[in-house]
């Protein structure tokens, strides 16, 4: 993934449309997927903020407005 430059998140949260959702179209999730569902946030989290750094170093280097956001 690296090679195609792209950022992945590792931690992983699999629902199941039998169990994690009541009739086929209410979204209930089990309680069990409550651990890995804030790991997987908190990767995302990490790499946003990295990926903002590099994001605003490029909009500098070509004289770009940044964004303080």
């Amino acid at each position: 993934m690296a090679e195609l430059q792209i950022a992945d998140v590792r931690t992983q949260v699999s629902l199941s449309l039998i169990t994690d959702f009541e009739n086929f179209h209410v979204f209930k999730p089990a309680h069990y997927h409550e651990k890995s569902l804030h790991k997987m946030l908190d990767e995302l989290v990490a790499w946003g903020k990295a990926l903002k750094l590099l994001r605003m170093e490029e909009a500098v280097n070509m004289d770009l407005p940044v964004s303080s956001q």
